[in-house]
Protein backbone atom coordinates (compact mmCIF):
# COMPACT_ATOMS: atom_id res chain seq x y z
CA UNK A 1 0.00 0.00 0.00
CA UNK A 2 1.62 3.13 -0.70
CA UNK A 3 -0.14 5.27 1.63
CA UNK A 4 0.33 4.53 5.64
CA UNK A 5 -2.82 4.98 6.83
CA UNK A 6 -6.24 3.53 6.33
CA UNK A 7 -9.62 4.83 6.93
CA UNK A 8 -12.74 3.40 8.95
CA UNK A 9 -16.26 5.43 8.38
CA UNK A 10 -18.81 3.59 11.19
CA UNK A 11 -19.73 4.09 14.68
CA UNK A 12 -17.96 3.39 17.28
CA UNK A 13 -19.04 5.54 19.95
CA UNK A 14 -16.61 5.96 21.48
CA UNK A 15 -16.90 6.01 25.04
CA UNK A 16 -20.38 5.04 25.13
CA UNK A 17 -21.30 1.04 26.05
CA UNK A 18 -23.31 0.75 22.33
CA UNK A 19 -23.42 -3.36 21.59
CA UNK A 20 -25.81 -3.29 18.62
CA UNK A 21 -24.30 -5.14 15.65
CA UNK A 22 -23.30 -2.13 13.18
CA UNK A 23 -21.41 -1.03 16.42
CA UNK A 24 -19.43 -4.08 17.01
CA UNK A 25 -18.87 -4.94 13.30
CA UNK A 26 -17.35 -1.78 13.06
CA UNK A 27 -14.86 -1.79 16.19
CA UNK A 28 -14.38 -5.63 15.12
CA UNK A 29 -13.18 -4.49 11.80
CA UNK A 30 -10.53 -1.54 13.14
CA UNK A 31 -9.20 -4.13 15.25
CA UNK A 32 -8.34 -6.65 12.59
CA UNK A 33 -7.18 -4.12 10.68
CA UNK A 34 -4.32 -3.16 13.10
CA UNK A 35 -3.98 -6.91 13.53
CA UNK A 36 -3.05 -7.12 9.61
CA UNK A 37 -1.05 -3.94 9.53
CA UNK A 38 0.61 -2.80 12.26
CA UNK A 39 2.81 -0.29 10.66
CA UNK A 40 -0.35 2.05 9.37
CA UNK A 41 -2.42 4.51 11.29
CA UNK A 42 -6.23 3.84 11.32
CA UNK A 43 -7.80 7.05 11.16
CA UNK A 44 -11.59 6.00 12.75
CA UNK A 45 -14.29 8.52 11.57
CA UNK A 46 -16.79 7.86 14.34
CA UNK A 47 -20.30 9.21 12.54
CA UNK A 48 -21.53 8.31 16.36
CA UNK A 49 -24.90 11.11 16.66
CA UNK A 50 -23.96 12.56 13.31
CA UNK A 51 -26.69 14.79 12.95
CA UNK A 52 -25.38 16.29 15.88
CA UNK A 53 -21.86 16.13 15.14
CA UNK A 54 -22.06 16.67 10.88
CA UNK A 55 -19.27 19.00 10.67
CA UNK A 56 -17.17 17.57 12.83
CA UNK A 57 -17.60 14.00 10.90
CA UNK A 58 -17.09 16.04 7.68
CA UNK A 59 -13.74 17.56 9.12
CA UNK A 60 -12.41 14.12 10.05
CA UNK A 61 -13.76 12.49 6.12
CA UNK A 62 -11.68 15.55 4.37
CA UNK A 63 -8.77 14.12 6.17
CA UNK A 64 -9.14 10.75 5.85
CA UNK A 65 -9.24 11.43 2.10
CA UNK A 66 -6.10 13.51 2.44
CA UNK A 67 -4.05 10.47 4.42
CA UNK A 68 -5.69 7.34 3.55
CA UNK A 69 -5.71 5.67 -0.05
CA UNK A 70 -8.02 2.61 1.27
CA UNK A 71 -11.30 3.90 3.16
CA UNK A 72 -13.68 1.26 4.32
CA UNK A 73 -17.54 2.05 5.23
CA UNK A 74 -20.13 0.87 8.04
CA UNK A 75 -23.15 2.13 7.71
CA UNK A 76 -26.88 1.24 8.40
CA UNK A 77 -29.90 2.18 6.59
CA UNK A 78 -30.07 5.72 7.40
CA UNK A 79 -26.58 6.61 7.62
CA UNK A 80 -26.23 5.21 4.33
CA UNK A 81 -28.95 8.19 3.08
CA UNK A 82 -26.66 10.59 4.44
CA UNK A 83 -23.41 9.42 3.92
CA UNK A 84 -22.56 7.45 0.97
CA UNK A 85 -23.56 10.49 -1.66
CA UNK A 86 -21.20 12.61 0.40
CA UNK A 87 -18.60 10.07 0.16
CA UNK A 88 -18.85 9.05 -3.61
CA UNK A 89 -19.24 12.64 -3.73
CA UNK A 90 -15.79 13.71 -2.61
CA UNK A 91 -14.19 10.44 -3.61
CA UNK A 92 -14.37 12.21 -7.16
CA UNK A 93 -11.48 14.40 -6.56
CA UNK A 94 -9.34 12.04 -4.21
CA UNK A 95 -10.11 8.90 -6.23
CA UNK A 96 -9.40 6.65 -3.46
CA UNK A 97 -10.15 2.87 -2.93
CA UNK A 98 -13.72 3.08 -0.98
CA UNK A 99 -15.24 -0.44 0.28
CA UNK A 100 -18.56 -0.56 1.84
CA UNK A 101 -18.86 -3.34 4.17
CA UNK A 102 -22.54 -3.47 4.13
CA UNK A 103 -24.51 -3.12 7.33
CA UNK A 104 -27.45 -5.56 8.21
CA UNK A 105 -29.81 -6.63 5.38
CA UNK A 106 -31.84 -3.95 4.24
CA UNK A 107 -29.78 -2.50 1.52
CA UNK A 108 -31.37 -4.65 -1.62
CA UNK A 109 -34.65 -3.56 -1.08
CA UNK A 110 -33.39 0.31 -0.13
CA UNK A 111 -31.09 0.14 -3.89
CA UNK A 112 -34.03 -1.52 -5.62
CA UNK A 113 -36.07 2.09 -4.57
CA UNK A 114 -33.74 4.13 -5.17
CA UNK A 115 -31.92 4.47 -8.77
CA UNK A 116 -29.39 7.18 -7.40
CA UNK A 117 -28.30 5.02 -4.71
CA UNK A 118 -27.66 1.89 -7.34
CA UNK A 119 -25.51 4.44 -9.13
CA UNK A 120 -23.86 5.51 -5.94
CA UNK A 121 -22.76 2.18 -5.31
CA UNK A 122 -21.32 1.44 -8.60
CA UNK A 123 -18.41 3.66 -7.79
CA UNK A 124 -17.19 1.75 -5.12
CA UNK A 125 -14.63 -0.58 -5.21
CA UNK A 126 -16.51 -3.73 -3.89
CA UNK A 127 -19.78 -3.79 -1.88
CA UNK A 128 -19.35 -6.28 0.85
CA UNK A 129 -22.43 -8.36 1.44
CA UNK A 130 -23.23 -11.30 3.80
CA UNK A 131 -25.07 -13.32 2.42
CA UNK A 132 -25.42 -14.73 -1.25
CA UNK A 133 -29.29 -14.13 -1.49
CA UNK A 134 -28.22 -10.27 -1.09
CA UNK A 135 -25.62 -10.59 -3.89
CA UNK A 136 -28.35 -11.87 -6.10
CA UNK A 137 -30.59 -9.12 -5.47
CA UNK A 138 -28.42 -6.63 -5.72
CA UNK A 139 -27.02 -7.94 -9.73
CA UNK A 140 -30.71 -8.31 -10.59
CA UNK A 141 -30.95 -4.90 -10.17
CA UNK A 142 -27.58 -3.68 -11.97
CA UNK A 143 -25.43 -3.26 -9.12
CA UNK A 144 -22.60 -6.04 -10.38
CA UNK A 145 -19.41 -5.06 -7.73
CA UNK A 146 -20.95 -7.03 -5.14
CA UNK A 147 -18.79 -9.82 -3.39
CA UNK A 148 -20.33 -11.98 -0.42
CA UNK A 149 -18.47 -11.65 2.95
CA UNK A 150 -20.11 -12.82 6.13
CA UNK A 151 -19.99 -10.97 9.37
CA UNK A 152 -17.28 -12.37 11.31
CA UNK A 153 -16.00 -12.39 15.14
CA UNK A 154 -12.96 -13.24 17.09
CA UNK A 155 -14.10 -15.60 19.25
CA UNK A 156 -12.47 -18.97 21.11
CA UNK A 157 -14.94 -21.33 19.61
CA UNK A 158 -15.51 -24.04 22.04
CA UNK A 159 -14.11 -27.92 21.36
CA UNK A 160 -16.34 -30.85 20.86
CA UNK A 161 -15.10 -32.18 24.37
CA UNK A 162 -16.08 -29.03 26.11
CA UNK A 163 -19.75 -29.48 25.26
CA UNK A 164 -21.90 -30.14 27.99
CA UNK A 165 -24.22 -33.75 26.92
CA UNK A 166 -26.40 -33.75 30.52
CA UNK A 167 -29.19 -31.24 31.06
CA UNK A 168 -31.46 -30.89 34.21
CA UNK A 169 -34.52 -29.16 34.04
CA UNK A 170 -35.91 -26.55 33.62
CA UNK A 171 -34.17 -26.18 30.30
CA UNK A 172 -32.50 -22.68 29.87
CA UNK A 173 -33.21 -20.75 26.53
CA UNK A 174 -31.22 -17.83 25.78
CA UNK A 175 -31.70 -14.56 23.57
CA UNK A 176 -28.85 -12.11 23.40
CA UNK A 177 -29.47 -9.08 21.58
CA UNK A 178 -30.76 -5.61 21.81
CA UNK A 179 -33.76 -5.63 23.40
CA UNK A 180 -36.57 -4.19 21.83
CA UNK A 181 -40.05 -5.52 20.47
CA UNK A 182 -39.10 -6.35 17.40
CA UNK A 183 -36.31 -8.70 17.78
CA UNK A 184 -39.19 -11.07 19.53
CA UNK A 185 -39.31 -10.46 23.12
CA UNK A 186 -42.77 -10.92 23.49
CA UNK A 187 -43.07 -13.69 21.32
CA UNK A 188 -40.32 -15.69 22.93
CA UNK A 189 -41.92 -15.01 26.24
CA UNK A 190 -45.54 -16.29 25.60
CA UNK A 191 -43.87 -19.22 23.77
CA UNK A 192 -41.94 -20.33 26.73
CA UNK A 193 -44.90 -19.99 28.77
CA UNK A 194 -47.24 -21.38 26.56
CA UNK A 195 -44.32 -24.52 26.96
CA UNK A 196 -44.55 -24.85 30.48
CA UNK A 197 -48.31 -24.56 30.56
CA UNK A 198 -48.36 -27.76 27.82
CA UNK A 199 -46.04 -29.61 30.19
CA UNK A 200 -47.95 -28.79 33.67
CA UNK A 201 -44.83 -27.73 34.95
CA UNK A 202 -41.71 -24.96 34.60
CA UNK A 203 -40.00 -27.36 32.24
CA UNK A 204 -38.10 -24.16 30.26
CA UNK A 205 -36.84 -21.02 31.26
CA UNK A 206 -36.26 -17.54 29.17
CA UNK A 207 -32.39 -15.64 29.84
CA UNK A 208 -32.28 -12.58 27.94
CA UNK A 209 -28.87 -10.54 27.68
CA UNK A 210 -28.64 -7.24 26.07
CA UNK A 211 -29.48 -3.72 25.43
CA UNK A 212 -32.87 -2.22 26.46
CA UNK A 213 -33.47 -0.17 23.64
CA UNK A 214 -35.11 3.79 25.24
CA UNK A 215 -38.25 3.53 23.36
CA UNK A 216 -39.42 -0.26 24.62
CA UNK A 217 -38.15 0.04 28.38
CA UNK A 218 -41.28 0.50 29.80
CA UNK A 219 -42.75 -2.25 27.66
CA UNK A 220 -40.36 -4.84 29.14
CA UNK A 221 -40.18 -3.77 32.30
CA UNK A 222 -43.52 -4.88 32.10
CA UNK A 223 -43.07 -8.00 29.88
CA UNK A 224 -40.75 -9.11 32.74
CA UNK A 225 -43.19 -8.55 35.61
CA UNK A 226 -46.15 -10.38 33.81
CA UNK A 227 -43.80 -13.40 32.63
CA UNK A 228 -41.46 -13.37 35.92
CA UNK A 229 -42.06 -16.78 36.88
CA UNK A 230 -40.08 -18.16 33.57
CA UNK A 231 -38.33 -14.93 32.09
CA UNK A 232 -34.91 -13.23 33.49
CA UNK A 233 -33.15 -10.29 32.07
CA UNK A 234 -29.39 -10.94 32.60
CA UNK A 235 -27.98 -7.39 31.82
CA UNK A 236 -25.63 -6.36 29.30
CA UNK A 237 -22.18 -8.38 28.82
CA UNK A 238 -19.45 -7.48 26.45
CA UNK A 239 -19.53 -9.42 22.62
CA UNK A 240 -16.39 -11.30 23.12
CA UNK A 241 -17.67 -12.50 26.53
CA UNK A 242 -20.46 -13.82 25.04
CA UNK A 243 -19.06 -17.57 24.07
CA UNK A 244 -18.67 -17.89 28.22
CA UNK A 245 -22.18 -16.84 28.81
CA UNK A 246 -24.47 -19.01 26.12
CA UNK A 247 -22.17 -22.28 26.88
CA UNK A 248 -24.64 -23.54 29.50
CA UNK A 249 -27.64 -22.93 27.72
CA UNK A 250 -29.98 -25.43 25.79
CA UNK A 251 -30.70 -23.36 22.73
CA UNK A 252 -30.63 -20.07 21.43
CA UNK A 253 -34.00 -18.18 20.46
CA UNK A 254 -34.05 -15.11 17.71
CA UNK A 255 -37.87 -14.73 16.94
CA UNK A 256 -37.11 -11.70 14.91
CA UNK A 257 -38.52 -9.47 12.56
CA UNK A 258 -36.59 -6.44 12.86
CA UNK A 259 -36.50 -5.20 9.53
CA UNK A 260 -32.73 -4.15 9.50
CA UNK A 261 -31.56 -8.01 9.81
CA UNK A 262 -28.56 -8.84 8.25
CA UNK A 263 -26.39 -11.60 9.43
CA UNK A 264 -27.21 -11.57 13.19
CA UNK A 265 -23.87 -11.73 15.21
CA UNK A 266 -25.61 -13.89 17.79
CA UNK A 267 -25.84 -16.72 16.09
CA UNK A 268 -22.22 -16.94 15.22
CA UNK A 269 -22.03 -16.33 19.18
CA UNK A 270 -24.21 -19.49 19.34
CA UNK A 271 -22.66 -21.43 17.04
CA UNK A 272 -19.03 -20.86 18.82
CA UNK A 273 -20.32 -22.07 22.13
CA UNK A 274 -21.93 -25.12 20.30
CA UNK A 275 -25.61 -24.00 20.75
CA UNK A 276 -28.27 -25.02 18.12
CA UNK A 277 -31.26 -22.12 17.26
CA UNK A 278 -34.44 -21.56 16.58
CA UNK A 279 -34.95 -18.49 14.65
CA UNK A 280 -37.39 -16.90 12.11
CA UNK A 281 -37.03 -17.35 8.52
CA UNK A 282 -37.22 -13.89 8.49
CA UNK A 283 -34.82 -12.19 5.64
CA UNK A 284 -31.37 -14.53 5.20
CA UNK A 285 -31.97 -16.59 8.77
CA UNK A 286 -32.40 -19.50 6.33
CA UNK A 287 -28.88 -19.35 4.95
CA UNK A 288 -27.44 -19.24 8.44
CA UNK A 289 -29.58 -21.92 10.72
CA UNK A 290 -30.27 -24.84 8.64
CA UNK A 291 -33.26 -27.60 9.91
CA UNK A 292 -31.91 -30.32 11.79
CA UNK A 293 -28.06 -29.36 11.53
CA UNK A 294 -27.72 -26.14 13.27
CA UNK A 295 -30.94 -25.43 14.53
CA UNK A 296 -34.18 -25.08 13.14
CA UNK A 297 -36.21 -22.09 11.09
CA UNK A 298 -39.93 -21.57 11.51
CA UNK A 299 -42.16 -19.52 9.48
CA UNK A 300 -41.86 -15.90 10.60
CA UNK A 301 -45.66 -15.61 9.99
CA UNK A 302 -46.80 -18.65 12.48
CA UNK A 303 -45.23 -17.59 15.91
CA UNK A 304 -47.32 -20.53 17.49
CA UNK A 305 -44.12 -22.47 15.85
CA UNK A 306 -41.66 -21.45 18.01
CA UNK A 307 -43.51 -22.86 20.61
CA UNK A 308 -43.78 -26.48 18.63
CA UNK A 309 -39.78 -26.26 18.00
CA UNK A 310 -39.43 -25.61 21.87
CA UNK A 311 -41.30 -28.54 22.71
CA UNK A 312 -39.61 -30.94 20.26
CA UNK A 313 -36.52 -29.54 21.31
CA UNK A 314 -37.16 -30.65 24.52
CA UNK A 315 -38.32 -33.88 24.27
CA UNK A 316 -35.26 -34.86 21.89
CA UNK A 317 -32.33 -34.23 23.85
CA UNK A 318 -30.16 -36.51 21.91
CA UNK A 319 -30.97 -34.25 18.32
CA UNK A 320 -30.07 -31.19 20.23
CA UNK A 321 -27.28 -32.56 21.27
CA UNK A 322 -25.87 -34.04 17.99
CA UNK A 323 -26.49 -30.64 15.86
CA UNK A 324 -23.43 -28.95 18.53
CA UNK A 325 -20.68 -30.56 16.87
CA UNK A 326 -22.56 -28.81 13.27
CA UNK A 327 -22.83 -25.52 14.99
CA UNK A 328 -18.92 -26.06 15.79
CA UNK A 329 -18.01 -26.51 12.33
CA UNK A 330 -20.32 -23.91 11.17
CA UNK A 331 -18.34 -21.39 13.46
CA UNK A 332 -15.44 -21.57 11.91
CA UNK A 333 -16.72 -19.92 8.74
CA UNK A 334 -17.31 -16.77 10.70
CA UNK A 335 -13.78 -16.08 11.94
CA UNK A 336 -11.57 -13.01 11.17
CA UNK A 337 -8.53 -15.10 9.46
CA UNK A 338 -11.03 -16.38 7.03
CA UNK A 339 -12.38 -12.74 6.32
CA UNK A 340 -9.46 -10.56 6.30
CA UNK A 341 -7.73 -13.07 3.75
CA UNK A 342 -10.59 -11.41 1.24
CA UNK A 343 -10.12 -8.39 2.53
CA UNK A 344 -6.67 -7.78 2.01
CA UNK A 345 -6.67 -9.85 -1.10
CA UNK A 346 -9.36 -6.95 -2.55
CA UNK A 347 -6.83 -4.37 -0.61
CA UNK A 348 -3.71 -5.57 -2.95
CA UNK A 349 -5.19 -5.80 -5.97
CA UNK A 350 -4.44 -1.78 -6.94
CA UNK A 351 -5.66 -0.90 -10.24
CA UNK A 352 -3.48 -0.04 -12.04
Amino acid sequence: MRKKSIAVVGRVAEGVELLDGQTVKTKILCEELLRCFPECKLICVDTYQYRKNFLSILVQMIRAFLECEHIFILLSRNGRKFFIPVLTGINIIFRRRLYHDVVGGALPDEAKKCPALRKQLQRFEVNWVEFSAMKEQLKEIGVTNVEVLPNFKRLQILSAEQLPVQWQEPFVFTMFSRVLKEKGMETAAKAITEVNGRFGKKRAVLRIYGAVENCYKEAFELLLEQYKDCVSYMGCIPFDQSVEVLRDSYMLLFPSVYRGEGMPGTIIDAFSAGLPVIATDWHFNGELVRNGETGYCYDWRNEELLTEHIIYAIEHPKEVNSMRKFCLKEAKKYTPDVSMKQICARMNSCKK
